[in-house]
């Protein structure tokens, strides 16, 4: 079913399945980013499972952000300018919908990331469709510094069962307020949202190809 609106903390969603997908997804292949497709409905594991030919579990590194999140991170080489980056972190006590609506809030975007975003506003253009608007801060880089960068994100928020949530992030190549500096030419990214006894396990994958001339 389409274009339902969820009444989970205000969130909604473009389409709902009672269950994950079935269908196998393709294995990420080193040198073969630019033809990887997350799919749709897939669940985490899946997701986890079809990274596994670049990159091994114990990969993960443990991390805590400032904000005390606690988390595993983990960043791979996919040949060329291509990047696989990847987190997995636990919400304590509560429900997928409730870590959405604080992930489409920009104001708490925004001071997650202070170090380096001047401005974050994400605005609903559909049934869980969202547009998110960056502007980065200068950064250093190996030739000095940048000007401020901006560009603009496609969010698309599906439900899957009673309360789980895929939310899949891309780059919109062709909104007009991208700046031609940014870090990245691509980006595809699969954010999944799964309820685990009282907590919320949050798994996201980012393939992105990088600009070199802002990350080295």
């Amino acid at each position: 079913s389409a274009n339902i609106f969820s009444n989970d903390a205000g969130i909604t969603f473009n389409q709902h399945r009672r269950s994950y997908a079935h269908e196998l997804l393709k294995k990420l292949k080193y040198g073969s980013a630019d033809t990887f497709s997350f799919g749709r409905f897939q669940s985490p594991h899946a997701i986890d499972k079809a990274m596994s030919e670049c990159r091994s579990a114990k990969s993960f590194k443990r991390h805590s952000s400032k904000d005390g999140k606690e988390g595993y991170y983990c960043s791979t080489r996919l040949g060329g300018d291509w990047v696989l980056a990847e987190s997995k972190q636990v919400a304590k006590d509560c429900v997928p919908a409730e870590v959405l609506a604080a992930y489409l809030d920009g104001s708490n975007q925004k001071k997650w990331n202070e170090d380096k975003v001047l401005d974050i506003n994400i605005a609903r253009s559909g049934s869980g469709l969202y547009r998110q608007e960056m502007v980065l801060k200068p950064q250093r880089v190996l030739t000095g510094k940048t000007t401020i960068m901006r560009y603009t994100q496609k969010i698309c928020v599906d439900k899957v069962g009673n309360g789980n949530y895929n939310a899949f992030v891309e780059l919109d190549t062709k909104s007009k307020s991208n700046t031609k500096l940014r870090p990245f030419h691509i980006l595809k990214v699969n954010v999944g949202l799964e309820q685990v006894g009282n907590d919320v396990h949050i798994y996201a994958a980012g393939i992105m190809k990088v600009n070199r001339k802002i990350v080295p």
